[in-house]
């Protein structure tokens, strides 16, 4: 399997169920995965998780200065899957150069590892997480009155991760609440959510050892 970068898109050439990638830069990412999927960036890794059926190849599209130093990708299966990196740099600034001027140590490039303009920090331009439901995803929800939600849920990404009610975010939606194990207690929902997804994610991806296979270093 191979992960293509470059001109504003990361992308797999064969299916997955999770990704894993530890990169250097800042960037705004743009999901293109279907609503089987969602994204999360924090501390140089962006991570790929499923949050319904199906499978991906199509990451994101992005804005800003991106290297990407490895990547770690669950099949189909679930299975960990050998991947390499492979950078795609738009060459088409140079073409109207002097050869002498092409004579420049690749690291001074600086340039190919930059889509459109460089950003202050890395964000995902999706800000939820929709389409989730209760009875899919193994959780117990409640309303600030104590009473169990059921069905159609989504995740903020920012402001802590708090589900609220309905597929989407509207007027209506409501906070929603979890309770620890044998406690009455509400607790507000907030980065566990997210987190739980991820980590489940996580898991799955680098569950294998590298016997089956590890990853190149980006370049």
């Amino acid at each position: 399997m191979k992960l293509y970068y470059g001109n504003s898109n990361c992308s797999l050439d064969a299916p997955a169920r999770g990704v894993q990638i530890s990169y250097r830069g800042k960037i705004e990412i743009t999901d293109k995965t279907s609503a089987a999927f969602a994204i999360s960036a924090s501390n140089n890794i962006i991570l790929i998780f499923p949050v319904g059926e199906g499978s991906v190849t199509d990451l994101f599209d992005y804005t800003g200065e991106l290297k990407i130093l490895s990547v770690v990708v669950a099949n189909e299966q679930g299975d960990r899957e050998p991947c390499t990196i492979q950078r795609v740099m738009d060459y088409s600034e140079l073409l109207n150069s002097n050869s002498e001027d092409m004579a420049v140590v690749s690291e001074d490039m600086s340039a190919g590892y930059v889509s459109g303009q460089r950003v202050a920090k890395t964000s995902v331009k999706q800000k939820i997480i929709p389409n989730l439901n209760t009875s899919s995803h193994r959780l117990t929800l409640f309303t600030k009155d104590g009473s169990e939600y059921t069905g159609e849920f989504h995740i903020h990404l920012e402001g802590g991760g708090k589900a609220m009610s309905g597929r989407e975010h509207t007027r209506e939606s409501q906070d929603l609440f979890y309770k620890k194990a044998g406690k009455d207690k509400l607790i507000t929902t907030g980065k566990a959510l997210v987190q739980k997804r991820a980590k489940t994610s996580r898991k799955t991806t680098i569950r294998r050892t590298s016997s089956r296979g590890g990853t190149s270093g980006g370049y």
